[in-house]
């Protein structure tokens, strides 16, 4: 595992403004990344001087004393941050879904290397939204003031992807540039309008891209701790021998520690670092949002929801809106143990209906009944969602109309359209969704009076 040492160097005073005179030289690199090898890595947070667009992106770790370990976290820094250092800037934290990699065959559990291999290779959790949907790239296209019209947009933003895949950054299955920008843009941002229309840029933000395990952003239930103790508490995500857990009656199936823990807790926490001790603090406004996909859509609406005073602005995409419809614990065991485990009590090397679920705990942290909590019998502009034709688990689908239902809404669900991998569970649809995000966050945040 590569250690996360700090080293510092001097920076000069006129640059680097409010971040101090002294900066944090691991931030600004790849050096102590994970998996400081990808191409896509090193294009966007070490930028090269013959590359056209320079992207602000750090890598950077704090130690989450609820988690008892180190977590590495991703920040998008606005273009102008360096040289306009009195701008305060909202901020967007996005959370990922889950890793099915961690709940793996025995093989991808042997030693560290395997794991760390794995893991840069499915680019998951805090590396999904910057490596597969591409968060950076789109971002930066929306919030530059020199697109006056959606046609200039698409034109940025096409130079940006293919600038990109020159330097690694789209697989070889994936569209093309022109086709990716289509999708984003033409289909979706501004899909009932002609591309000469005016485009007004977003508010430029700082977003956020933590780690949140497959812990579903919740405290685990029982507190109950199934794992030995981790050998590595450094923030890159390696399992040495012994330290997985055989949930199933099937030998090779197995869990990897970190998984689970205080994960609502964690993130709690991780605000507060963000707000009070890491260098953006002087830089942030109390004006934040938080959305995500999957698993994170689903942290995103209960967060939101349950601390409406830390979040003006709340986004889910083919989230798990309503859990409650989570109840086959054979398919949970199989599937998403560590779900089985945090809204209830999982039995390893027992069958299925020996473990079981606590209904309450599900419903204190179900977003449907949240937004019955909260009084919402309509939906409210700070509050987005949208789910996939094509998502493939019930779960999403009718857990995204019990939503519709309860908010009197018409279907928030998108249908196939080309280049969007076909409005499935699938990175493709939500990168071709995440211009709409962005203007949804960008509009709540730049508004004086955010909850009507």
């Amino acid at each position: 595992m590569m250690k996360a040492g700090r080293r510092y160097r001097i920076c000069l005073a006129g640059i680097c403004g409010l971040l101090l005179l002294v900066c944090y030289t691991g931030a600004f690199s790849a050096n102590h990344l994970c998996c400081p090898e990808d191409p896509e890595l090193s294009y966007l947070l070490n930028p090269k001087s013959s590359q056209k667009f320079q992207y602000l992106v750090r890598y950077e770790t704090f130690f989450s004393k609820a988690l008892g370990k180190e977590k590495g976290f991703f920040v998008i820094l606005p273009e102008d941050f360096d040289q306009n250092p009195k701008a305060r800037y909202p901020i967007l934290f996005l959370l990922h879904g889950y890793n099915f990699n961690r709940r793996g065959f025995w093989w991808r559990v042997q030693s560290p290397e395997k794991a760390r291999k794995i893991l840069c290779e499915v680019k998951e959790e805090e590396y999904h939204w910057l490596l597969h949907e591409d968060i950076a790239v789109i971002a930066y296209a929306m919030m530059d003031s020199k697109n006056r019209t959606y046609r200039d947009l698409e034109k940025s933003l096409k130079e940006r992807f293919e600038e990109l895949s020159k330097y690694g950054g789209l697989g070889i299955e994936d569209y093309t540039p022109e086709e990716i920008v289509q999708s984003i843009v033409s289909h979706n941002l501004h899909s009932k309008g002609n591309l000469d229309d005016l485009f007004h840029p977003i508010q430029k933000m700082v977003i956020v891209l933590p780690d949140g395990d497959n812990g579903f952003y919740t405290d685990e239930n029982e507190g109950r701790a199934l794992f030995p103790e981790t050998k590595s508490r450094k923030a890159c995500d390696d399992f040495n021998p012994g330290e997985t857990l055989n949930y199933s009656l099937f030998p090779f199936l197995s869990m990897k520690p970190g998984a689970l823990g205080k994960h609502e807790s964690y993130f709690l926490e991780f605000l507060q670092y963000i707000d009070s001790q890491s260098s953006y603090r002087e830089r942030v406004l109390q004006r934040r949002a938080v959305g995500g996909i999957s698993m994170g859509g689903f942290g995103g609406m209960k967060l939101g929801l349950k601390y409406p005073h830390l979040f003006q602005s709340v986004s889910s995409q083919s989230g798990l809106l309503d859990i409650g419809l989570l109840q086959d614990k054979l398919m949970l065991k199989m599937v998403l143990p560590e779900f089985l485990e945090v809204f209830g009590h999982l039995e390893p090397k027992k069958l299925p209906s020996t473990s079981s679920l606590d209904l309450k705990y599900i419903q204190a942290n179900n977003p449907l009944t949240l937004i019955r909590k909260f009084g919402l019998g309509r939906l409210p502009n700070w509050i987005y969602f949208d789910y996939g034709e094509n998502e493939g688990f019930k779960g999403i689908t009718e857990g995204n109309r019990n939503f519709e239902k309860a908010l009197k809404e018409g279907s928030h669900q998108v249908s196939a359209q080309p280049f969007n991998g076909r409005s499935a569970h699938h990175y493709q649809f939500w990168r071709s969704r995440s211009g709409v995000i962005l203007r949804h966050h960008s509009d709540i945040l730049t508004k004086e009076s955010i909850i009507e």
